[in-house]
């Protein structure tokens, strides 16, 4: 079985988001249960490679916007891994950006119909490459009638990673990869003009449509999930799955991690925790107390993290009790607001930046991660928070709510008001410290949790098999 998985970023090469983690860790745990994996993405400009490390296969012909461009293709793999990645170098393709997205699809598309039919199944990600279904041929699959002998030869996944962001452009832009405007589902966008909608076209097409949690998948077909899109998924919703993504236990691992002040494991948590602690207190400003620290680490979003909570519950907590430390960029508005509440309060600390080393000395001193999210396809946080003894507190959605279980791996609220954030952080505080046994049972118990990549592998691995038995 080979598997093209197209994206728009992968660690070690680029990373915007989780996306960029999930590119890579995925591809490699199915690699390890016999798939043949191949990446593909663009060979951004600030990408940095050792050229011993890499082969040009040469150049590719691709028709767009009425010209024919000339693109490099360049291969390597995923260091350590037999992961092979393809890389498409063009001066369109040098710098992320929405237009870029629409070449790179054709880049894309044209790759494969030279590579005849290389490939089972071609695995495409998120909005950024979305299109492909379309250009390959696949049929519409949410109105009645024949497949096509495209469809029928080819089998297309689209993993949903975040409904939040959609990719709209001005409708003329098909024609420049060649799609006529008929076999499109314009809608009106915000300037009042008529836009396509690139993630929708994908998800009438794929054959198959996964998104990041089980619980996501079934909140995406509300229409509160996924504005301009919630229809088709309702129409498909026997096609979506949900699969729980997972993190790297090799790179999150508090025994090996060279970031902390000091390494541990199960056996000495306490004690590893406890130091680590006193040294995050130091390097951010906080006073060396024992009270309970909370942290977060995560992108200052007003539409998705639930900062805002914070925020206010920051204002309305007794400050005697607990401390907290942020770590992230972002809303402007929200940036200030919590660079005066650094200033102002002794027992809140925040760092404007985004600082990998940082980032894990918090999961490593905190004793417990928020991440009350407004929504939140899968997360990741709760994962790396569970892998470093800190126990994750989280609203109720999406793949937090499939990873976290109130009172036994972690702390869990239902409604997103910040009443019920205070009362469950304050349940964590009391906890702590009346029942200490208690506590550092939960902590062990999330430290033995297991969201290792092999689980998610055998799933995906399960359905692309599934889908090409349906070819036959």
């Amino acid at each position: 079985m080979r598997v093209l998985f197209v994206t728009s970023e992968c660690v070690p090469f680029y990373k915007k988001g989780g996306l960029g983690d999930v590119s890579h860790a995925l591809p490699v745990a199915l690699s390890k249960i016999g798939v043949m994996m191949t990446v593909a993405l663009p060979y951004y400009e600030t990408m940095k490679i050792n050229q011993r490390d890499l082969t040009c296969l040469g150049p590719l012909a691709v028709d767009f916007a009425g010209k024919r461009e000339l693109i490099f293709l360049f291969q390597t793999v995923i260091p350590h891994t037999s992961v092979e990645v393809l890389l498409f170098r063009h001066a369109r393709l040098l710098t992320y950006h929405g237009p870029l997205f629409l070449f790179f699809n054709q880049c894309v598309f044209s790759y494969i119909a030279l590579s005849q039919h290389m490939y089972d199944i071609i695995h495409v990600n998120d909005w950024h490459t979305a299109l492909i279904p379309v250009l390959l041929g696949e049929d519409n699959k949410s109105r009645k009638g024949k497949s096509t002998l495209q469809s029928k030869a080819v089998k297309t996944v689209l993993t949903i990673h975040n409904l939040l962001y959609q990719g709209s452009f001005p409708l003329h832009v098909i024609s420049d990869i060649g799609l006529p405007k008929s076999i499109i589902h314009p809608v009106i966008g915000l300037s009042g003009k008529w836009e396509v909608n690139v993630f929708r076209e994908g998800l009438e097409r794929a054959d198959s449509i996964t998104t990041v949690s089980p619980s996501y998948a079934r909140e995406i077909i509300t229409p509160a999930f996924g504005p301009h899109v919630y229809d088709i998924l309702r129409k498909r919703s026997d096609k979506v799955v949900g699969i729980l993504n997972g993190i790297d236990v090799d790179i999150w691992n508090p025994k090996t991690d060279k970031h902390l002040s000091e390494t541990y494991s199960i056996s000495d948590v306490a004690a590893g925790k406890a130091e680590n602690k006193k040294r995050l207190q130091k390097a951010v400003g906080l006073p060396q107390t024992d009270n309970l620290l909370f942290g977060f680490v995560g992108r200052i979003e007003p539409k998705q993290k639930g900062v805002d909570l914070i925020i206010e519950a920051i204002r309305r907590m007794p400050q005697k009790k607990f401390q907290v430390v942020l770590l992230g960029t972002g809303d402007t508005k929200q940036v200030k607001e919590l660079e005066i509440i650094d200033k102002n309060c002794e027992h809140i600390a925040y760092i404007s930046t985004f600082d990998e080393r940082l980032a894990r000395r918090i999961f490593a001193g905190s004793d417990v991660m928020l991440v009350p999210s407004k929504f939140e396809p899968c997360g990741l946080t709760q994962m790396i928070a569970m892998r470093y003894g800190a126990i994750p507190l989280v609203r109720k959605t999406g793949g937090l709510a499939d990873s976290v279980v109130d009172g036994k791996t972690g702390f869990v609220f239902d409604d997103y008001h910040v009443e019920d954030l205070c009362k469950v952080m304050w349940k964590a505080i009391i906890l702590r410290e009346d029942d200490p046994e208690e506590w550092h049972a939960m902590v062990r118990r999330v430290m033995r949790r297991d969201f290792s990549w092999k689980a998610s592998a055998r799933e995906y691995k399960a359905l692309y098999t599934k889908l090409l038995s349906s070819k036959r």
